[in-house]
């Protein structure tokens, strides 16, 4: 009898293994990335790791690649890129990203119009070539 409840729990564990594979394999895919269009002083200053967005299926919004900033500088309450429509969040959402600043953290503002602005710690400005977007997200939808 323990040689039969042992089979028959193999043979579930197997099963249980083949159905998960089955739903990965039905999950939705994710979307493609887009292009994040850039505004003001701003520019792409890697062609393999160019500004992105996307909306994954749980109704978050991801970001990739980098922001050059011309002149060396990153100014306090500069608008950086614009957010395609259908990526605008609900409420204003507010995101740390990495950068060559020397000193003072940098965030990014993204509001319900599709603006993303650049905010320097202190409200001034920081020396800084460029913005990593990388693992940067936040929700679209509100908080409710």
């Amino acid at each position: 009898m323990p040689d039969t409840i042992a089979a028959l729990a193999r043979r579930i564990a197997s099963l249980e293994r083949r159905v998960s594979t089955l739903e990965r394999a039905r999950r939705a895919p994710y979307p493609p990335w887009r292009d994040l269009p850039l505004t003001g002083d701003t520019a792409v200053p890697d062609t393999t790791q160019p500004p992105q967005v996307r909306a994954d299926p749980w109704n978050m919004l991801e970001l990739s690649g980098r922001i050059g900033l011309s002149g060396g500088r990153a100014v306090d309450e500069a608008v950086v890129a614009l957010l395609p429509e259908g990526f605008w969040p609900a409420v204003l959402r507010t995101v740390p990203v990495a950068s060559d600043a020397a000193r003072g953290a940098l965030h990014l503002d993204m509001d319900p119009e599709g603006r993303v602005t650049l905010r320097v710690q202190d409200g001034d400005s920081a020396r800084a070539t460029w913005l990593s977007l990388d693992s940067v997200s936040c929700r679209i939808g509100g908080d409710d």
